[in-house]
């Protein structure tokens, strides 16, 4: 008991520290698992996304050699007017656009500017402002050949359109089609990636919203696009920086801006459709912003939940402590002290001892023994429950006559000793004695009797010669008793 009192404390401080690491260890573990079950969903939506991208592809590519066949015919309706009239201002596009059902007609000169279309929203549109496709089409322009695009996202109107390129033979102008692919093919329409981004958005609270980006060949241009003709909108450097990286890497790019508190993170994701020259402009990228509140909100829920847990456990341990101090504290009266008197026992009483002499080397000591005498006539007498009063009276009396630095204790039975500390000579123990076996023998009324009876006392001195505990008690207890016997003599 002595040992767990000394390590009480360090014991329950590393209880409460393995229950608190086992805490967090869960509050880590829980919020993994959220994270990354939110990582899952993100994962989970950006295969959806691609999937869908890869399934409008598949759908485009089907219709692809249909449309390639009709504009490369209609491409030679064109390059027929224009061998018999060059005069490209003087045509008469909507008659020429009725041979040519849904398709839309462009007239590129030389500097590469639409100078007559039926499609007004592109009139006076100036490709050389972008040096990359104006590359790509100053190539054709210079070609003898037609060519046509994949399908591609239209710059104004975010439209899922194709195009095609027919070259004059003087290389005055390049004759441009497109066809907005959903209006020849209706069933398109499910595969348009704005539409699935909207239903994705609608579908995913996580999603706050999916960008498209064009860029040029070395991506070093970059340009926003969508099905409300945003084109124009400025652009993030970060955005510039992280498309870049996603394109060149060919990999998705995650990104948790620091401004945002974490709120909102992004994933840069690439849709490469061909690495060839002429086929890149068909590419793009696309930004998907995530909303982060939830989880964000889940793990405060998580770290909420723990700080509750730790308050709990630590109220807990508080209660616990109280109740094993005053465990340990009732635990260790009982083990040293007297049941019925409330005074120290043998145990305690040589304890005691022990800690006044390593403290107190150059210091004189008394032990006193005291024997009652008649206390056996008592219980016989009285019964022994009166004999029980009749102890606990002696032990009051012994300790409201002892200094605050002396000690008693009841070693059993009608014996008990004193400790007397910082004794100067044996006449101050002989009087100490007589003190108190004057008050010892005044009359006890207990349950209506009074009862008068005797005492014996014995002693040993130890001289800073740090005698034995064991010694000190046997020489006064032998000393008792050659007074008890003394006593006895002098009767007879």
């Amino acid at each position: 008991m002595k040992l767990l009192r000394k390590y009480y404390f360090l014991i329950i401080i590393f209880v409460f520290a393995v229950i608190f690491l086992i805490n967090y260890q869960s509050y880590q573990r829980a919020t993994r698992i959220i994270q990354s079950e939110n990582n899952n969903k993100i994962e989970l939506i950006e295969n959806i996304i691609l999937s869908n991208l890869q399934n409008a592809y598949s759908a485009y590519s089907i219709s692809e050699v249909v449309l390639n066949h009709e504009m490369r015919e209609n491409s030679k309706l064109l390059l027929k007017t224009y061998q018999h009239n060059s005069q490209v201002n003087s045509w008469d596009l909507i008659a020429l656009q009725a041979q040519m059902p849904d398709y839309e007609i462009y007239i590129i000169n030389s500097d590469l500017q639409i100078i007559k279309t039926t499609l007004k929203a592109d009139l006076g549109l100036d490709f050389s402002r972008f040096p990359e496709f104006s590359k790509l089409l100053t190539n054709r322009l210079n070609s003898d050949s037609f060519s046509s695009d994949k399908f591609d996202l239209a710059l104004n109107v975010g439209a899922i359109n194709k195009y095609s390129y027919q070259p004059t033979a003087d290389h005055k102008y390049l004759l441009e089609l497109s066809i907005d692919i959903t209006k020849r093919f209706p069933v398109l329409d499910d595969f348009n990636i704005f539409a699935v981004a909207d239903e994705i958005t609608k579908q995913y609270p996580i999603v706050k919203k999916i960008n498209f980006y064009k860029f040029s060949q070395n991506v070093n241009k970059i340009g926003l696009i969508s099905s409300t003709a945003e084109a124009d909108q400025q652009i993030a450097t970060f955005d510039r920086d992280l498309i870049q990286r996603a394109v060149l890497n060919n990999q998705v790019i995650n990104y948790h801006p620091d401004s945002e508190s974490e709120k909102i993170s992004y994933s840069y994701i690439p849709f490469l459709v061909s690495n060839t020259d002429s086929d890149w402009w068909n590419s793009f990228a696309l930004r998907v912003s995530y909303n982060n509140q939830s989880l964000l909100e889940q793990i405060q829920q998580e770290w909420y939940s723990f700080l509750s847990n730790l308050i709990v456990i630590l109220i807990v341990f508080i209660i616990f402590s109280v109740l094993m101090s005053y465990f340990i504290t009732k635990t260790e009266r009982i083990a040293y002290t007297d049941y019925l008197t409330g005074l120290a026992n043998r145990k305690a009483f040589e304890e005691y001892f022990n800690k006044y002499v390593a403290k107190n080397m150059d210091k004189k000591l008394a032990i006193l023994y005291l024997d009652l005498d008649g206390f056996k006539e008592v219980n016989d007498s009285y019964g022994h429950d009166t004999g029980d009063f009749l102890l606990k009276a002696v032990a009051k009396r012994l300790k409201n006559n002892l200094r605050s630095n002396d000690q008693v204790a009841r070693m059993g039975g009608d014996e008990f000793t004193v400790m007397l500390t910082n004794v100067s000579d044996e006449d101050k123990v002989k009087n100490i004695i007589n003190i108190l076996e004057n008050k010892l023998t005044k009359p006890y009324y207990i349950n209506g009797y009074q009862i008068k009876i005797g005492c014996s006392f014995g002693y040993s001195i130890d001289y800073c010669q740090r005698k034995s505990f064991k010694d000190l008690i046997n020489t006064a207890d032998l000393a008792m008793y050659q007074v008890k016997n003394q006593k006895i003599d002098n009767l007879e």
